[in-house]
């Protein structure tokens, strides 16, 4: 599978061990998953290793079965302020939903609202994207009014996987 996903080999491999040496995913923290397949179920048990607490949201009902059970929500990432107090989160994770769902810059625009409206202050946010199907949310500048591109441990803010069009962004809440 990692082969033929090496964005989501990178995920496990490379953005997790890292997020993992911030308090984002330490004892007491809770972090957030948006958008759920069958695959992101193993997702939940890394993010907890350290004692953090997951939650997932998708937009599909039929989506549930694959969230964290006792912790998903069946909403849209757009509403997230509805959904969680504010500053909830210590890191947010939103990898193929901007491009997959949230294709337009001003619903894009939205999201990345949203998304601030539930990170808590020096919170990290992860965006997976793919170059095929949006436009550079850095370029669109998306994100500038309330976070900051900044890098994890030991890797860079924006990281291209190779061999696909993906592409991780991570931010952290101003």
């Amino acid at each position: 599978m990692m082969r033929r996903f090496p964005d989501r080999a990178i995920l496990l491999e490379t953005i997790f061990p890292a997020l993992g040496q911030t308090r984002a995913m330490a004892n007491t923290s809770r972090v957030l998953w948006i958008g759920c397949r069958p695959y992101t179920t193993l997702y939940y048990d890394l993010i907890e290793q350290k004692g953090a607490e997951c939650w997932s949201i998708d937009i599909d009902p039929e989506m549930q079965p694959f969230g964290r059970p006792g912790h998903h929500i069946t909403g849209d990432m757009l509403k997230l302020e509805q959904l969680f107090p504010a500053n909830y989160f210590d890191a947010v994770l939103c990898n193929g939903v901007l491009g997959y769902g949230v294709d337009r810059p001003a619903d894009q625009l939205r999201g990345f609202e949203a998304l601030a409206a539930v990170t808590k202050p020096d919170g990290w946010l992860l965006i997976g994207w793919n170059t095929d199907r949006i436009s550079d949310p850095l370029k669109l500048a998306l994100a500038n009014r309330r976070f900051e591109h900044a890098p994890l441990p030991g890797v860079t803010a924006r990281y291209v996987v190779e061999g696909c069009t993906h592409v991780y962004d991570t931010y952290r809440r101003l």
